[in-house]
């Protein structure tokens, strides 16, 4: 899991402080104003979208439990494992190939690029393909349960916060190449400090001199570009990984599925099943799913990577620590501004596990939480879809960037100290 504090009641929670406007460390020594500072010092956007994230974690509850509490007929048994191997086919293969397809580009991007050579249409291009691959993973994490949990992938590609000291370290020769395995400084969040500054792509200048990000003057961009290249090859693989692992070898990823073999990762469940099969096989004695009810529930309402976990996560951890705790450090995203649709991407990821498709469709012909629902039990239905969409409206009316929105209710800078909430 990636690191975060304990979760705290903050759903409906009212913050009593002043709000003033503060500036972002992450300016360095821009004293910016927002323009739309009314609404960056207004607690209700952000209280709302915590309500109406806890508001799916609720409904996702609710339908878990329809399942678990009813007697299922053959027909609902086998209506539901079609669901489930339409949510491997259709939605979860299908994400993690595209997110595979834009690591590989990022990494072909990135790789060979010297500080002498690189351009600024270099690095917007590779800003661009960072943005393409952050999508897709976010949209993944509504079934975390799995190879992406079961393989430590979340936690090696996207931990945060950044460990700044950590990274200064590594960057200024005081640690080997070999011990890159620090979480802390792997994986997007990593790449995103040193693509981006300010919500924009770095400058092509700071890559063939020096940085300029406070407490960083002394690193060479060249060494950061380097940095950049060895982590997004570990990227690369850890999501190959993710494909090849639920979907199995093919012709079409067989070069994946060789390279993922080649460093060692590892591929199959303990019984030797990919992951799509373990899911779609529930109920059977290979599968680590006893029942289909126990395969609907990792999917919609388990506590860790399901799609209400995430919706969890988003409200009580990803918005409301920075949000309604003050822990400004805490917010994810800061240096490419994307928090905002990280957080909408995690929910989309929910409706696409609910719907059955990449694009929320809804469609009776679509073997679906969706269809089950609109079939047996219309008023759940309905909430789900409900809370899903009401969440990722709330979301996005926050005023953006999110890191300056947090700062500017608590009247902080974004910190330059290293979190120190609890794992």
């Amino acid at each position: 899991m990636k690191k975060i504090i304990n979760y705290v009641s903050v759903a409906l929670m009212a913050l009593s402080m002043t709000t003033v406007s503060c500036s972002s460390s992450e300016d360095n020594d821009n004293n910016v104003v927002p323009d739309n500072y009314n609404a960056f010092a207004d607690k209700t956007y952000g209280t709302l979208a915590i309500a109406r994230c806890a508001s799916i974690v609720e409904q996702m509850e609710a339908a878990n439990a329809k399942i678990e509490g009813t007697a299922l007929t053959a027909e609902q048994e086998s209506y539901l494992k079609d669901v489930l191997a339409n949510l491997v086919d259709a939605v979860i293969v299908p994400t993690y190939t595209q997110l595979a397809d834009n690591t590989e580009k990022l990494e072909a991007t990135l790789n060979g690029l010297t500080a002498e050579t690189i351009t600024q249409a270099e690095i917007n291009e590779a800003c661009r393909l960072f943005g393409e691959a952050r999508v897709q993973w976010e949209r993944s994490e509504a079934f975390l349960g799995g190879a992406a949990s079961d393989f430590s992938v979340d936690p090696t590609i996207d931990s945060w916060p950044l460990s700044r000291t950590a990274l200064h370290t590594y960057l200024t020769g005081k640690m080997n190449p070999e011990d890159l395995d620090d979480e802390s400084i792997l994986g997007f969040h990593a790449l995103e400090f040193i693509l981006f500054r300010n919500g924009q792509p770095r400058k092509v200048s700071e890559f063939k001199n020096k940085d300029t990000y406070n407490g960083f003057q002394d690193v060479d961009g060249s060494s950061e570009l380097t940095y950049a290249q060895q982590v997004c090859k570990l990227l690369k693989q850890r999501t190959f990984q993710l494909q090849v692992a639920w979907e199995g070898k093919t012709t079409a990823n067989a070069a994946r599925y060789a390279e993922v073999q080649n460093a060692g990762l590892d591929l199959t469940t303990a019984n030797g099943l990919t992951f799509g099969e373990d899911l779609k096989q529930a109920g059977s004695a290979k599968s680590k799913y006893a029942t289909v009810k126990d395969a609907v529930a990792q999917i919609l309402s388990d506590e860790e990577g399901s799609a209400a976990a995430i919706a969890n996560e988003v409200g009580t951890a990803k918005i409301a620590n920075p949000f309604s705790a003050g822990e400004i450090s805490y917010v994810e995203s800061p240096y490419s501004y994307r928090s905002i649709v990280d957080f909408q991407d995690n929910i989309r990821s929910v409706r696409n596990v609910w719907c059955g498709n990449l694009d929320g469709n809804t469609s009776a012909d679509i073997k679906s939480f969706w269809s089950f629902f609109n079939t047996y039990s219309p008023a759940v239905n309905n909430t789900v879809v409900a809370s899903y969409n009401q969440a990722i409206d709330a979301i996005g009316a926050m005023p953006a960037p999110f890191v300056k929105y947090c700062c500017t209710i608590h009247n902080k800078e974004f910190s330059e100290d290293e979190y120190e909430g609890e794992e």
